[in-house]
C-alpha cells in the first residue's frame, strides 16, 4: 500500500502543467487585447452618439466642449480614459497611457469631433483598433455653420 505519489509521477504532472501553460497564456493574453479593444470600440461609438445627442437636445455652446465635458457626458471610465483640453486619451494608472497612445478624439478648432487612430508599432490594442477603424481621421460636424 502507498501513501505518497513517486517522484517520477510528480515530475510528469508538473512537465504536463508547464505545456498546458505554454499554451494557454499566448491565447489568454490575445483574448485581453481583444477585449480591450471592444471595449474602446464600443466607448468610441457610444462617445460620439452622447456627444451628437446631448449638442442637439441642448443646444450646447461651442465654447463649452472640451474632454472633461465629453467624460461627463458620455459617462465614460476615468480607468479607461483622461481628460485633455481637447478630448480625451487613453489612459492607465490616471494618466495617459504611452504604450497605447494612438486614439485621437478631440473636437477641432472649428468645433466638429474628429477620431483618429494612429499607428503604433509595439501595441497589439492599436492594430487591432486600426484595423477595425482605419487611419483615417473621422470628422463628425457638430454645429450647422
Amino acid at each position: 500500500m502507498r501513501d505518497a505519489f513517486s517522484m517520477l509521477e510528480l515530475v510528469f504532472v508538473i512537465v504536463i502543467i508547464g505545456i498546458l501553460s505554454a499554451i494557454a497564456l499566448p491565447k489568454l493574453n490575445t483574448t485581453r487585447s481583444d477585449a480591450q479593444s471592444i471595449a474602446i470600440q464600443s466607448d468610441l461609438n457610444s462617445a460620439t452618439s452622447a456627444i451628437q445627442r446631448e449638442i442637439f437636445s441642448q443646444n450646447i455652446a461651442p465654447n463649452l466642449l472640451n474632454g472633461e465635458w465629453i467624460m461627463q457626458v458620455s459617462g465614460l471610465s476615468k480607468t479607461r480614459w483622461i481628460a485633455t483640453d481637447s478630448g480625451i486619451k487613453l489612459a492607465k494608472n490616471g494618466e495617459i497611457d504611452t504604450d497605447n497612445d494612438c486614439v485621437i478624439f478631440e473636437f477641432t478648432p472649428q468645433k466638429e469631433l474628429m477620431m483618429q487612430i494612429t499607428p503604433k508599432e509595439n501595441s497589439p490594442i492599436c492594430k487591432k483598433l486600426l484595423a477595425f477603424f482605419g487611419n483615417e481621421s473621422k470628422i463628425t460636424p457638430l454645429f450647422s455653420h
